[in-house]
C-alpha cells in the first residue's frame, strides 16, 4: 500500500481522510481510495460546521509534526472528507515525523 504522502524539496502534501463529530481527534489507521491512492483516516472532534473540523485538522497535523499552523495549509477539501494538506518544512524531518504517525 503507497504511503498517504509525498515528499518535495520543500516539503510534504498529505491526503487525509477526516470522520467529523468523534469524542477525540485521533489517526485511525491507513485508508484505502479510489485508485491506489491512500489517506490517513482521521477521526475529528469539531463538527464540520463553519470551517471548525478544517481548523481542528491543521491544529492536530501541526501539533503531531511539531511544525507551526502556518506552515500547515488545506489546499483541497475543505468541503469534503477528503483533504489535501501542504506541509512546509525540511522533507528528511518531515518523513521521519510523518512515519511515526502512520499506525
Amino acid at each position: 500500500m503507497r504511503d498517504p504522502f509525498t515528499l518535495d524539496a520543500t516539503g510534504a502534501t498529505l491526503t487525509i481522510r477526516a470522520t467529523p463529530k468523534a469524542s477525540k481527534t485521533a489517526v485511525t489507521g491507513v485508508v484505502a481510495l479510489e485508485g491506489d491512492a491512500t489517506a490517513l483516516g482521521l477521526r475529528v472532534a469539531a463538527p464540520p460546521v463553519d470551517g471548525a473540523a478544517n481548523d481542528e485538522v491543521v491544529r492536530f497535523v501541526a501539533k503531531q509534526l511539531r511544525v507551526g499552523r502556518s506552515a500547515v495549509t488545506l489546499v483541497a477539501g475543505q468541503t469534503g472528507r477528503i483533504k489535501r494538506l501542504r506541509i512546509e518544512g525540511d522533507a528528511v524531518a518531515l518523513e521521519s515525523a510523518l512515519r511515526a504517525l502512520l499506525p
